[in-house]
């Protein structure tokens, strides 16, 4: 797996970042204070949030007021990561997105998204769509003879709003957990 493309959205010092086109081997460089640590953080949240919860991880960081960028604790924060992997013998564009925001004072995850294109052709397909709290994903996405309509769809309804979707379907054995790589994505730092 080789991610691509990155983009940070009111994470700390970024209020809007896209890093697109990331070569297999890339070297972060820049003065102090411009986001190298929090760039890797990102990664850390990730590992931590899907280690126990979006909650915990943001409290590590010292809570969502310190972690979103400021001047928009108002605003949600965003995270995009864009990955190739091989999917049934064939390299796919994979895109997992997270938007995190607060509600009632807590932070909840208001979206996440893993999707890629199934076919040649055509817009990528949601595989696993989370909305606070409920998620529905696809079950059988590895027939890619069968048309968009004919996917079935499971809902479950997670435990709490801080949960990721991806932590609980990747668990279960029926959810490949090639799609679930996503529990991999930290780079050994």
């Amino acid at each position: 797996m080789q991610i691509v493309s990155i983009k940070i959205k009111n994470y700390r010092v970024f209020e809007s970042l896209e890093i697109k086109n990331i070569p297999a081997f890339c070297v972060i460089i820049g003065a102090n204070g411009t986001g190298k640590s929090t760039l890797f953080d990102i990664f850390g949240f990730l590992r931590d949030a899907l280690k126990n919860n979006i909650r915990q991880a943001l409290q590590v960081r010292g809570g969502f007021d310190e972690v979103v960028t400021r001047g928009k604790k108002e605003e949600d924060i965003e995270i995009e990561l864009k990955f190739r992997m091989k999917i049934v013998d064939t390299e796919r564009l994979v895109t997992y997105q997270l938007i995190i925001g607060k509600e009632q004072k807590r932070p909840v995850i208001k979206r996440e998204i893993l999707r890629y294109k199934r076919g040649e052709y055509g817009s990528p397909y949601h595989f696993l769509d989370f909305r606070k709290g409920q998620v529905y994903v696809i079950t059988n996405e590895e027939n890619f003879e069968q048309t968009d309509e004919e996917l079935e769809r499971e809902e479950q309804q997670l435990e709490s709003q801080d949960i990721l979707a991806i932590k609980g379907l990747g668990q279960f054995q029926r959810f490949k957990a090639k799609l679930f790589n996503v529990l991999n994505l930290t780079p050994n730092l």
